[in-house]
């Protein structure tokens, strides 16, 4: 009986400390938002490398949007992952805004964005080259 209880507790340790480290993560985010913000959402991402160039891993979150509100889309890399976070807001098939310029080659840990038209929005989460991530993208609104 002792060895099954034993057993038991081992299996279920690690779920409670996986919480943790995720809740640790998205509060230092949070912070990072600024103090000019009001939190809304969050959502963590974990994602295995790709296994080619052509099929990125992505996480695709709806998001309903209201038109005249301004909203912050903050982004944070775990300590000790191999990939860049970025976002994407898409309004049906076109792309809104992104944390990464392709042009330019440069990420934004946060992006502003005034909503002009209510409605469904996805937002797409990916690591930059398809690397192995985790981190965690926060939404609030900026007051």
């Amino acid at each position: 009986m002792k060895r099954v209880l034993i057993y038991v507790t081992l299996l279920l340790l690690p779920s409670p400390l996986f919480a943790q480290t995720d809740q640790g993560m998205t509060d230092k985010c949070r912070i990072s938002a600024g103090p000019n913000t009001t939190y809304l959402k969050d959502h963590v991402i974990k994602l295995p490398k790709a296994a080619s160039k052509a099929n990125l891993p992505v996480v695709k979150e709806n998001m309903y949007l209201s038109k005249g509100i301004k909203y912050r889309f903050t982004i944070c890399n775990a300590d000790g992952s191999a990939g860049e976070l970025t976002v994407a807001i898409y309004d049906r098939d076109r792309k809104v805004i992104s944390s990464y310029d392709e042009k330019s080659g440069k990420s934004y840990n946060s992006i502003d964005f005034a909503c002009n038209k209510t409605g469904m929005y996805t937002l797409w989460y990916s690591f930059r080259d398809g690397e192995q991530g985790m981190g965690v993208g926060v939404v609030s609104l900026v007051r």
